[in-house]
């Protein structure tokens, strides 16, 4: 099997542990405050990674320091509006809404770095923006605060999806990785000092099975393999693989949450999985239609 269509297959199962993860998350925040589940999610993540690839810890450099920072940042804001936006809506809302990533990428890549958009990625965005409407908007024709936290969510993972390829020609990624993960474990804990609702050594044991399930499995082994991943897989390919991820997300919610699977999510959320797949196509038939 080549490299290309592993990582694919390891991408792909990454968007299983994300989207399961939703219903961790979820739980965990109902105990103490999102800044400290999330500290605990990115420092165990970030351990795991340098236990596991110890030897690679000396490889760390000025510049991995400098390069994990840059692209924890977007991550850093787009994990935590997340987050707290699974506060105020339910899982399906936020898994599809962040989903809007997918068709963001290549329009953030126009503006950011003058890369030309293709029909099917305007076509997709229109599509995306009506999904969202259908999933948000409900009746009173406005976007809920949780779903407006989603949406902004899925620009910050956009921002980091185009930062790791900007950066993705280094030869060891991973150093970078656990730099990424420390910076974000250290500004959550920061976040978390000024937060009210604070208990930072909950008693839940729930609370503590969601922080392992999504620093391990959906954190410490998916941005390891994205981030190796990126090597090999063009951004684009990578943003499409995460459409997987609010279908496991919706599955699980129903599952082991028992969240109402309505009609608007189904709807809704099939218009961006159409986007994002849209996004992807290679319109050749429709230049040949032109040029006759």
């Amino acid at each position: 099997m080549s490299k290309k269509n592993l990582f694919l297959l390891l991408l792909i199962l990454g968007t299983a542990f994300w989207g399961i993860s939703f219903t961790f998350v979820k739980t965990g925040i109902s105990v103490t405050s999102p800044f400290i589940f999330l500290f605990y999610k990115f420092l165990t993540a970030a351990v795991a990674v340098a236990l596991w690839f110890y030897r690679q810890i000396r490889l760390i450099t000025f510049n991995t320091i400098r390069i994990g920072t840059l692209i924890s940042i977007p991550l850093l804001a787009a994990t935590i509006l997340q987050t707290i936006s699974l506060r105020y809506t339910p899982i399906g809302n936020a898994a599809f809404i962040t989903g809007f990533e997918v068709v963001l990428v290549p329009v953030l890549k126009f503006f950011i770095y003058k890369k030309p958009v293709k029909l099917n990625n305007w076509i997709a965005c229109l599509l995306a923006v009506t999904g969202l409407f259908i999933i948000s908007a409900a009746d009173q024709l406005r976007i809920s605060y949780g779903d407006l936290l989603a949406l902004a969510c899925s620009f910050g993972f956009a921002l980091y999806v185009l930062q790791v390829a900007h950066v993705s020609n280094e030869e060891h990624p991973i150093p970078a990785v656990i730099v990424l993960m420390l910076v974000c474990a250290v500004g959550c804990g920061l976040m978390a000092l000024f937060d009210g609702d604070v208990n930072w050594v909950p008693a839940d044991r729930d609370f503590w099975q969601a922080v392992l399930f999504a620093a391990l499995p959906a954190t410490a082994f998916m941005y390891s393999v994205q981030n190796a991943a990126q090597r090999y897989l063009p951004e684009e390919k990578i943003a499409l693989v995460y459409l997987c991820e609010p279908v496991f997300a919706t599955v699980a919610g129903v599952i082991f949450l028992h969240e109402a699977l309505t009609e608007r999510i189904i709807f809704g959320g099939g218009f961006i999985i159409a986007a994002m797949v849209i996004s992807e196509l290679r319109l050749n038939w429709l230049k040949r239609l032109r040029r006759s």
